[in-house]
């Protein structure tokens, strides 16, 4: 038997010490990862080291072709300051694109999913901090308390009070003023709207408040957000008139306001307009002379009227808590309702998306009792349902006048009647409503709440194509 040469066994041993430590490259490769910080920037920094401050709007960078976004239903993608309904965008061919990302201020974290055009993709958590909302309920607070103070430093106390609509009512056209000013300062188209009614002989004028932002050249459609800017007068019914109105309805007025501000960050895909209107009280007549005349500041009759969302008598409702622990009512009613055992209109479907699923509210939180006064169409079902959100035919605004129209409605409503014994009464005033619902921290949150809501609807209506006139 011939022994085994030597140098070939060597060669050997060298060849298995050196393909050993190659083994592992034969097998499966590594799984590659995305470099998050080569395709995303979060207000110029890795998303990775960033945190979000909620309600706040973030700048981000998306670069390479077919990189692509998404974010979870809680926060949302703008481009070209405009919403990006599918919060999902993809770059195209320019290999890089600029936005704005924005969470509502009850996100406490979201993920952020980057995909390379080969399909591999990472997913960041990110904590969201305390922000200063681009609408807050401090920053409400702060205009609701200089508007209705009075004293001697017009700095300090706007002193805009007794605003009962009427001809010669200095106190109601000091107050348009200020508005008109609010609105123009913010580069908005501003009017004041003036109608005369001799129909009305005891209160003939009415005078609104318009503020329009323009949509892409060539729309062809208008949308709306508005509040009446008009109180009880004194000795009406039915708790004998007030001369703050705090409740109803400066706080629906200053919400307009707010609006105002967070939509010069935004773009639509309609002439839009903000408007505070005068005469509600009276039977809607403000809202009238606006939308059936036709004039240089009137409701265009040219154009597709899709949408309007109406906020009246804000700030006494969930999450606020009446002194016997129940939860105050929540009302949103969207409409038409045509038919009560069927959804007749999509903006129905924005609304329910913005509570159930976005602000997660507790949809079907009940009460033991019954509260004292709701909807019109289901309150045999709804008459302890705390955030009373639906279609329904409810009127009594000046959503009414645009319902009438064809367009799809919105109406936000807080507690009323035997659910807040101040309405329509002298004790309407702001120090109540802190009262009522257990300080100011309570009230801010209640008022942040409705106006986050309907602030959104406003947007994601905007993007919702079948949001449109029943008569289209």
């Amino acid at each position: 038997m011939a022994r085994p040469n030597s140098s070939l066994q060597a060669m050997m041993l060298m060849a298995l010490m050196v393909l050993a430590p190659l083994s592992g490259c034969f097998g499966e490769a590594e799984p590659e990862t995305v470099n998050v910080e080569e395709l995303l920037l979060l207000d110029g920094r890795n998303p990775a080291l960033t945190t979000m401050a909620a309600g706040e709007w973030h700048d981000f960078v998306l670069r390479g072709e077919n990189t692509r976004l998404s974010v979870p239903i809680d926060t949302f993608i703008f481009v070209d300051d405009q919403l990006v309904r599918s919060g999902q965008v993809v770059v195209d061919e320019n290999g890089s694109m600029a936005g704005k990302l924005l969470t509502t201020p009850y996100t406490n974290s979201t993920t952020l999913t980057v995909m390379q055009s080969n399909g591999m993709e990472q997913t960041i958590t990110m904590d969201v901090g305390n922000g200063t909302p681009i609408v807050s309920g401090e920053a409400w607070l702060e205009r609701m308390t200089y508007i209705l103070s009075v004293c001697d430093d017009g700095a300090v106390c706007g002193g805009y009070i007794n605003r009962w609509m009427g001809a010669g009512n200095p106190a109601f056209e000091r107050a348009a003023s200020y508005f008109h000013g609010h609105f123009e300062g913010l580069g908005y188209r501003a009017e004041m709207m003036r109608v005369f009614d001799s129909g009305n002989p005891t209160e003939p004028e009415s005078l609104n408040v318009i503020a329009w932002k323009d949509g892409p050249e060539g729309n062809t459609c208008v949308q709306g957000m508005g509040a009446h800017m008009d109180i009880a007068v004194p000795g009406g019914p039915p708790g004998g008139g007030t001369w703050e109105g705090a409740y109803d309805n400066t706080a629906g007025s200053v919400a307009v306001m707010l609006y105002a501000r967070a939509f010069t960050e935004m773009e639509f895909e309609c002439d839009t307009f903000l408007a505070l209107w005068s005469s509600e009280e009276e039977g809607l007549r403000g809202s009238n002379a606006f939308a059936n005349n036709d004039c240089d500041v009137c409701l265009p009759q040219d154009k597709e009227l899709r949408f309007y969302i109406n906020m009246d008598m804000m700030g006494v409702s969930w999450p606020a808590h009446k002194s016997s622990g129940d939860p105050f009512p929540y009302h949103a009613w969207s409409g038409p309702d045509l038919d009560p055992a069927v959804q007749d209109v999509e903006i129905t479907t924005v609304l329910d998306h913005v509570h159930r699923d976005i602000l997660k509210a507790p949809m079907d939180l009940r009460i033991e009792g019954s509260y004292g006064a709701g909807c019109d169409q289901h309150w045999d079902d709804h008459y302890n349902l705390v955030m009373d959100v639906h279609e329904d035919t409810f009127g009594r605004s000046d959503h009414v006048t645009f319902r009438d129209l064809g367009a799809q409605t919105i109406f936000h409503l807080g507690a009323y009647d035997d659910d807040y014994p101040a309405y329509h009464a002298p004790t309407d005033t702001l120090e109540n409503m802190i009262t009522e619902v257990g300080g100011e921290d309570e009230l801010k949150k209640s008022i942040e709440f409705v106006m986050w809501a309907a602030m959104l609807e406003f947007i994601i209506a905007d993007q919702t194509p079948e949001v449109r006139n029943l008569g289209a």
